[in-house]
């Protein structure tokens, strides 16, 4: 009978996983794996044909550790701001693994295919369209601008520039969602889409802007 494996394969994801957490995915390497398990190289290889294999092994136990925090803001009540919260909590105690999964170039640019790798667009969907009542696609309207502040505030908390307590996150959620659904039962008009010249001016009071016509 062959002697056990001293290492499993969990053992190599996890000391990967503590790499991209003290520094970033281009730290794993062969020999940063196995100095962190005090060991040779040649063990890993025996679960990861490639370095690359180890490296996407790695991103997906991220994104699993990711996924279990988003499930949890989904089971609050309401759910798509108990999401919001979470995807700006993970920001802060996992800031080198939100860099991974959320701040990395992608291929597509547009927020439909950026929403939709986040991985839970219909469940907040869903949560958005029963809370307040709305058809999908005043929900998905509301959503992708939940989704910007929420991307904001993580990616300054991921950068470790600002922290946020879970009542000031409740407080600008909350905020933030009023005045969308406010936005949405405005009547649209040009105002919203002005685009910024020397030549143009905007006088008057906060109510003559907001007012409708």
């Amino acid at each position: 009978m062959p002697p056990k494996p001293k290492f499993t394969k969990d053992d190599f994801i996890n000391a990967a996983l503590d790499i991209v957490r003290e520094s970033n995915i281009e730290s794993i390497t062969a020999q940063s794996v196995a100095k962190k398990l005090n060991t040779s190289t040649r063990p890993m290889f025996n679960y990861f044909d490639t370095l690359e294999e180890l490296r996407n092994a790695a991103a997906e136990r991220a994104r699993e550790i990711y996924n279990v925090r988003a499930e949890k803001g989904l089971s609050m009540t309401p759910a798509f701001k108990g999401f919001a919260m979470e995807y700006v909590k993970f920001a802060m105690d996992e800031p080198s693994l939100f860099r991974l999964l959320f701040m990395r170039k992608a291929e597509n640019s547009d927020m439909k295919s950026v929403l939709d790798s986040e991985g839970h667009l219909d469940r907040v969907i869903g949560a958005v369209t029963e809370i307040f009542n709305i058809d999908r696609q005043r929900a998905m309207w509301l959503y992708e601008n939940l989704w910007l502040y929420a991307h904001g505030m993580a990616t300054l908390c991921a950068s470790e520039v600002v922290k946020f307590s879970r009542e000031e996150l409740a407080e600008k959620f909350g905020m933030l969602c009023r005045s969308l659904l406010m936005c949405i039962n405005a009547p649209d008009d040009e105002r919203t889409r002005i685009v910024p010249q020397s030549n143009i001016k905007i006088t008057g009071s906060v109510e003559d802007y907001i007012k409708r016509e």
